[in-house]
């Protein structure tokens, strides 16, 4: 009787050193308001500005009789900027944190807190944190795994454009919605990572159209976001993210990684060419963004062999990822609430979006949100 060759389960432990080559941004919803911060100027030449925020509780507590009396009076006087001052001078006593603040970002809030009628609302969209510290949930940078391998394992000889999203992922990975045992992802374990001390910044983020102005726009977004090689070459912020591999995924290190990086490298495409044709500087900034970034055992990330990495991986995190990056190729149907004709709702497959939210550099070139490069730093096989 010929002998049973069983196949050894193996676990693959990598260790993942991602670079935010542009601002990522990951928020759980929370607003920092006036009353909940104030600007600091630079103590030093060259330093950052910084917006520090603080418990308005614990400020009103700590006003001393004087404060309080002024606080009181202009609130009573329907005086809001006289109040906000008071508080904010209370405020300097029991700081929390202190976050650096660009200077597009600064002028605008500096004019909603010396006028909080107005119709800035000067309101700051918070990273997402866990004990105090930012961090990147493994949920996040699973998800953008999971669009990219369901879009490679996606039947090619059916109809997919008649498919929702939620059916498209079900005939990719052969899913039963009533059955979590069924997901091949549950054997792709990714685990949150947490963002070193100075790794943020306050900036201001803005919607450009396709083919629009290259003007800012008169809309305030302000949002904590990582520094990122796009505004700073020298920058050095990383973060580890550890995955865990089980070979019953189906697929070894490298193909995960060439996968991942395929699907990412055709949006990064896409995007480039259909929003920053006519932004000749944005262009040549994501260009240089890949030519510069040093690898272990590689010169360069070079930008023609991307697609066929198998050592590093790109990503699209965060949001203002966009639609696109976060469906599936062939499948994906954005809803238009906007569109005045009923059957414009819901956009053909494949298309894209006709917007864009960016950050922009100190020349006011704009720049997308969310790409990350990633390496191995280390990986055991168990």
């Amino acid at each position: 009787m010929a002998a049973v060759v069983t196949k050894q389960r193996t676990v693959t432990r990598i260790l993942l050193h991602c670079v935010p080559l542009t601002p990522l941004h990951v928020g759980d919803g929370t607003e920092l308001s006036l009353d909940e911060y104030l600007l600091e100027t630079a103590e030093e030449e060259g330093q950052s500005p910084r917006l520090c925020r603080f418990d308005p509780v614990e400020a009103m507590r700590r006003m001393t009789a004087e404060e309080r009396t002024r606080f009181r009076t202009a609130l009573d006087s329907g005086r809001l900027a006289d109040a906000s001052k008071a508080l904010r001078s209370a405020g300097k006593r029991c700081i929390v944190e202190r976050v650096p603040v660009s200077p597009r970002s600064r002028a605008e809030l500096e004019k909603a807190l010396n006028d909080p009628s107005s119709l800035r609302s000067g309101g700051v969209r918070a990273f997402v944190r866990s004990g105090g510290r930012p961090y990147i949930p493994g949920s996040s940078i699973k998800g953008a795994f999971r669009t990219a391998l369901a879009s490679a394992r996606l039947p090619r000889d059916q109809r997919p454009h008649a498919w929702t999203h939620e059916l498209a992922l079900q005939a990719a990975l052969g899913l039963d919605p009533g059955d979590t045992s069924t997901d091949p992802l549950r054997f792709l374990g990714v685990a949150d990572a947490e963002l070193p001390a100075g790794a943020l910044m306050i900036d201001r983020a803005e919607i450009i159209k396709r083919g629009g102005s290259p003007g800012p726009s008169k809309i305030q977004m302000h949002y904590e976001r990582t520094c990122a090689r796009s505004h700073d070459p020298a920058d050095r912020t990383r973060f580890e993210v550890g995955l865990t591999l089980d070979s019953r995924l189906g697929l070894d290190r490298k193909q995960l990684f060439q996968l991942t990086s395929r699907f990412h490298w055709s949006i990064w495409q896409g995007e480039r060419e259909r929003f920053f044709r006519d932004h000749p500087r944005t262009c040549d900034a994501m260009d240089r963004l890949l030519r510069a970034v040093k690898l272990p055992g590689e010169r360069t990330a070079a930008v023609a062999g991307l697609e066929e990495a198998t050592n590093f991986v790109l990503l699209r995190l965060g949001r203002f990822g966009h639609f696109e990056s976060k469906s599936l190729e062939h499948v994906r149907r954005g809803h238009v609430p906007q569109a005045r004709e009923r059957d414009r709702k819901i956009r053909q497959p494949g298309e894209w979006g006709s917007t864009r939210t960016v950050t922009r550099l100190h020349d006011g070139t704009p720049i997308p949100f969310g790409w990350v490069l990633g390496y191995e730093k280390d990986y055991e096989i168990l």
